[in-house]
């Protein structure tokens, strides 16, 4: 939202412009204000360690639509990030919350971790600011709103989870240490220029697979190794590491080291970053602690600890290197004063909906095969409310005229649909409501639903409540459909329909008697029926009892989703 207010995404000059402040507390102090191209920072109070300031700012809006002023606090929320991590300080709205992360002694006995050992600066008690800084700040943030708006996402991202690392190191240090590990990884996502070599592989597993190797052929081998370097985990390593490596310059190491304990070297970092990566999978993947040595403040306040000969990176040399690297790729980024983008989606409290069937089911302009399906899925969604609640269906008359045209010359894929929406349609409506000449239509294309599909499973499960194919042949039907279900592209059967087929594979398996199928049947239609206690019950007698389901009198009931009324 900050982004958005300055104007940039805008192509009209007439706008709305409302004033906005916010207040920030800060460990960073500065005596004047600071002028900036999102707004004007004044300080209110600087005495002590906590310093208070105002931040004033304006609220823009392109006009058009019905709103007027919309996301406040995330512009007062954004410009806090940036000025934190370019200050590499912490501020808050909140003035408890500043002086809880900058205190230097311990609140109780419980207050296993003290920020201020691990992070330095960031949590120093006051950080007096001077005027080359401010400066910095103007030039760094300006650059930032620049970016390209997804770039400028991204970043938000980065410094929402750089805080959130900061604010963690009160309570949990694995979790701290990794929000900088997915920083990191976040923006290295859209580096592509790497590929692992047997070099990277894991040294121990290495030496194990080399000394196998060696009694192969150069090319058996080589062949063997290009099949293990194409291990998922190792590529994304190597990305993390390759990303991270090529955006650190030589002022790391020089200037920005000056009075930095066990700074980091530049000939480790490849091996810092390997082993910083693996503790963050382990503890992602089985929640394993951190060696206890990083958590010790006398270890922490330095940067690197060597185990065994093995460089470790401890959490303050990781948030210098994770500042390092955000700050050198963002600005390194082109610098667009304009850019044609759809802000409005972005706005806070917009979000994308999917919208109900009937405002679109019925719409013919501009149709095509590929419609069926998704026309099918509103058509269930729509059907299954008038089985459960009586609510009305789309009217598809036009629709339906269509398909007696398009269903003879259509691909299989998308002629199924079509006759499964058609006989379906039809069949619910009182004959003087069903399209002209239907039962011939019908007839001539039933016979596409012989070959097992799920169309026509479904199609015959809702109108004759049986399955038309034998029954391992519609277990098989049913088993494929459930395996792809969530596919984008698959048909989507409410779970009123998926219950009566089901039921259908209950029954079948009952009549030839094979109970342990029957048994699996009924258990999946009775864990498939959370919340409804009453059909759960009546699934459970009839397991009991090893009887077939009355499928006519459930959907008569309405799968019981109504209690049936006491005789009087």
């Amino acid at each position: 939202m900050l982004q958005i207010s300055t104007g940039k995404f805008f192509e009209k000059d007439d706008l709305y412009i409302n004033d906005g402040k916010g207040i920030l507390y800060s460990n960073y102090s500065w005596r004047d204000s600071i002028d900036t191209c999102v707004g004007k920072v004044e300080p209110v109070d600087n005495h002590g360690n906590i310093s208070a300031y105002v931040f004033c700012y304006e609220n823009r809006m392109e006009k058009g639509g019905i709103l007027v002023r919309t996301g406040d606090h995330e512009i007062i929320e954004q410009f806090q990030l940036i000025f934190s991590f370019f200050f590499q300080c912490f501020t808050d709205p909140d003035r408890n919350a500043v002086e809880m992360n900058c205190r230097k002694n311990k609140r109780n006995m419980n207050d296993e971790f003290l920020p201020y050992e691990f992070a330095g600066r960031n949590f120093e008690p006051k950080i007096n600011g001077n005027e080359q800084e401010v400066k910095e700040f103007n030039v760094f943030l300006e650059r930032l709103m620049g970016l390209e708006r997804d770039k400028y996402k991204q970043l938000v991202q980065c410094l929402e989870a750089y805080n959130n690392s900061l604010v963690a190191l009160n309570y949990n240090f694995e979790l701290a240490y990794s929000l900088l590990i997915y920083c990191l990884e976040s923006i290295s996502q859209s580096f592509d220029s790497y590929e692992p070599t047997w070099d990277d592989y894991d040294q121990r597993e290495k030496l194990k697979i080399d000394e196998v190797l060696s009694e192969l052929e150069e090319e058996q081998s080589d062949a063997i190794k290009s099949i293990l370097l194409e291990n998922r985990h190792l590529k994304l390593q190597k990305r993390f590491i390759t990303f991270i490596t090529s955006n650190i310059d030589d002022s790391f190491f020089v200037e920005e080291a000056e009075g930095i304990n066990v700074p980091l070297r530049k000939s480790h970092i490849n091996q810092l970053l390997k082993n910083a990566y693996g503790i963050r999978s382990k503890y992602v993947h089985s929640l394993q602690s951190i060696m206890k040595q990083l958590k010790m403040p006398s270890i922490g306040s330095g940067e690197v600890y060597s185990w065994g000969g093995n460089p470790q990176i401890t959490y303050k040399g990781l948030l210098r290197l994770t500042h390092h690297v955000i700050k050198n790729f963002f600005e390194s980024q082109e610098c667009l004063e304009s850019e044609s983008y759809n802000w409005r989606d972005d706005l806070p409290g917009v979000v994308q909906v999917e919208l109900d069937a009937k405002y679109w089911i019925g719409n013919t302009d501009e149709f095509s095969q590929e419609q069926s399906i998704p026309k099918l899925n509103g058509f269930l969604s729509q059907l299954e409310m008038a089985f459960i609640y009586e609510q009305p269906l789309t009217e598809l008359t036009d629709l339906m005229k269509i398909y007696q045209e398009k269903i003879p010359q259509s691909k299989k894929k998308y002629k199924l649909p079509m006759i499964s929406t058609y006989i379906l349609y039809n069949l619910q409506l009182k004959e003087e409501l069903r399209v002209s000449g239907y039962e011939k239509v019908i007839e001539s294309n039933q016979s596409a639903l012989d070959d097992p599909s799920i169309e026509g499973l479904l199609t015959y499960a809702i109108v004759s409540h049986e399955l038309p194919y034998d029954t391992f042949q519609s277990e098989d039907v049913y088993l494929k459909y459930d395996k792809s279900k969530y596919n984008p592209s698959s048909i989507k059967i409410p779970k009123y329909f998926e219950l009566l087929i089901m039921l259908n594979l209950v029954n079948k398996f009952h009549n030839e008697g094979d109970i342990d199928r029957y048994n699996v049947w009924l258990r999946e239609c009775i864990l498939n029926t959370p919340g409804n206690i009453e059909l759960q019950k009546h699934l459970i007698s009839c397991r009991e009892e090893n009887s077939l389901i009355d499928i006519g009198y459930l959907v008569s009931k309405k799968f019981l989703l109504e209690k049936e009324k006491e005789e009087a």
